[in-house]
């Protein structure tokens, strides 16, 4: 997998931001066809490289983690506090859905979970590698949906 610039977050154009309020849109959609509910956004500020929208089903919770650079979405087990540990996890039934209505690729844990030595960085702006190198992360996940400032 090659990476395309502003996969840190660390956007090389500026204005290359995901649209929140549409995705949240998107997501409220997801939600209804599990019979579950949007139950809050919280956007991405200088930190972190993602917006994440909660979902709750019975007494399920998920966070839907939205890229702010690059059109990826990942799930997540909600955090507490000032934790900043992703706990990614699978959804397929919301995946199925948010892949039908954006361009926006859905990864698995799997995907996540790829060694950075497996992922082609080449694209990736200087400042972006040395974010890489003051941070060091260990996988395709970290790297994506991180808090780095």
């Amino acid at each position: 997998m090659k990476l395309p610039p502003g996969a840190t977050g660390f956007s090389p154009l500026p204005g290359e931001r995901a649209d929140l309020k549409a995705f949240t849109a998107v997501c409220h959609h997801a939600a209804r066809t599990i019979d579950a509910t949007v139950t809050g956004v919280t956007p991405a500020g200088v930190t972190p490289s993602f917006h994440t929208i909660h979902i709750t089903h019975a007494q399920h919770h998920i966070a839907v983690l939205r890229h702010t650079v690059l059109p990826i979405v990942a799930f997540a087990r909600p955090r507490t506090g000032g934790d900043i540990t992703i706990s990614f996890v699978d959804h397929p039934d919301l995946a199925a859905t948010i892949t039908k209505l954006t361009d926006a690729q859905v990864l698995a844990v799997n995907q996540l979970r790829t060694s950075l030595s497996q992922i082609d960085l080449s694209a990736l702006d200087p400042s972006e590698h040395d974010q890489i190198s003051n941070w060091k992360p260990n996988t395709l996940g970290e790297l994506l949906f991180n808090f780095w400032d």
